[in-house]
């Protein structure tokens, strides 16, 4: 699972005073946005989360918001109904549960739309649409009061963005608009959003608490939710990439790995590789670029064909031994090994090992050490015990004398040849 470093949004609401100090509109917007991009593929591909609450929510550094805790989604369609909802028993957090969801019915991803309204009103205002009464029951208030306005309760709040939260509130799940509408919607209140007396600049100063690093309005440099064809045709009527702007290219894709915002630099990187279809070279340089960081950011699948396609592509210009060359290897074998594919790691990976250097010592004589424990690994896992500790036999001596008798690494080596051994 990908390791996220970050604050919930829960946590961040309970920090926020709303009363002195309300976060700007523009932290709300794009907060929501964010989540109505990832509902929009979900929807896309019929999966409905089922359970959007500020503490399934997650803003990382670099302002990205991830959606957490899918354990009670249903695939619609898969027949997950019947057995995960039972009558008189409702699936999700009542202050943001839909009326669908209160009576049992079945959920569609209109339910969605109603918990991310909630949710956005609670991000504008500081509070959930609707509260438990000794006359009146939460479930009652979702299923027949109606929902209040956010500019009721906040004036700055856009004309516009009321209105899209009170269609996200409506009672009738077909009158919700879907989730790609609803961060159409936000999408220009991102950055900017009109007060009552004009236009409202967000800075960095608009998320609570100070929380500057993980201000959400931050990836709006790139969009979050842009079709293939929209992408295409933006690729196709743009100029091609000049030196100079792919020097700087890779420089800010760099230096966005180097601050911890691999998502930004991939989708920078996505962009240059489109408009450098015109230079092969330059072409597989930024693709390799993008290969580390998918590896960086996790996304081994994605990363290993990646790089495993730029090393075939430097492989027809340099030699065996050539940097690039090597470290394509190196990275698409252990991404194939992330996603146990051993029998697509082991070629990447033994073609590492046996064109790296290992002469010059240091850093590069480790990695080809490690990656022999790797590949004695990924052998036993295929099934060649026998080939596995042959493996680490060879390589044992050469940890000892890198890393000492007593090292963590001779240490693990011994226990994995000792399983081997173990009939």
């Amino acid at each position: 699972m990908q390791l996220l470093r970050g604050s919930t949004l829960e946590a961040l609401l309970n920090q926020a005073d709303y009363e002195s100090s309300p976060p700007s509109v523009a932290w709300a917007a794009a907060i929501g946005a964010q989540i109505a991009a990832v509902l929009a593929d979900v929807h896309r591909v019929d999966i409905v989360h089922r359970d959007i609450k500020p503490g399934n929510v997650m803003i990382t550094d670099g302002g990205l918001v991830k959606v957490l805790d899918f354990g009670i989604a249903i695939l619609r369609g898969a027949g997950a109904l019947p057995r995960l909802t039972q009558v008189d028993r409702t699936v999700g957090t009542p202050a943001y549960m839909s009326p669908e969801q209160c009576l049992g019915q079945a959920v569609t991803s209109a339910s969605d739309i109603y918990s991310l309204g909630c949710l956005l009103l609670e991000l504008l205002t500081g509070d959930v649409p609707f509260f438990a009464t000794a006359d009146t029951p939460l479930r009652s208030h979702h299923l027949s009061t109606p929902a209040p306005s956010a500019r009721s309760r906040r004036a700055d709040v856009p004309v516009e963005l009321d209105k899209l939260v009170s269609l996200m509130l409506a009672k009738d799940s077909a009158t919700r608009p879907m989730a790609a509408a609803v961060y159409e919607a936000l999408l220009p209140l991102t950055t900017t959003g009109p007060g009552p007396d004009g236009p409202k600049t967000a800075g960095i100063t608009a998320s609570p608490q100070g929380e500057a690093n993980r201000d959400p309005t931050r990836p709006f440099r790139w969009p979050l939710l842009a079709s293939a064809t929209s992408r295409r045709t933006q690729a196709e009527g743009a100029s091609r990439l000049t030196d100079a702007e792919a020097g700087l290219l890779r420089d800010n894709a760099r230096a966005l790995l180097d601050s911890d915002h691999p998502s930004e630099a991939i989708s920078l990187l996505e962009d240059g590789i489109e408009r450098a279809g015109h230079d092969q070279a330059l072409q597989l340089q930024l693709q390799h670029l993008l290969g580390a960081a998918l590896f960086y950011a996790g996304e081994y699948t994605r990363a290993a064909a990646v790089l495993d396609a730029a090393g075939r592509g430097y492989r027809r210009y340099f030699p065996p031994n050539d940097p690039d060359v090597l470290d394509c290897a190196y990275y698409a074998g252990n991404a194939y090994a992330e996603i146990g594919k051993p029998g697509r790691a082991l070629p990447q990976l033994r073609f590492y090992v046996r064109n790296a250097d290992m002469s010059a010592g240091g850093d590069d004589a480790r990695k080809v050490l490690e990656t022999r424990f790797v590949i004695a690994q990924l052998l036993a896992a295929e099934g060649y015990p026998d080939e596995a500790l042959a493996e680490l036999h060879t390589v044992r001596p050469l940890l000892v004398e890198t890393f000492g008798p007593d090292s963590v690494q001779v240490g693990n080596l011994d226990k994995q040849a000792a399983r081997l051994r173990t009939p």
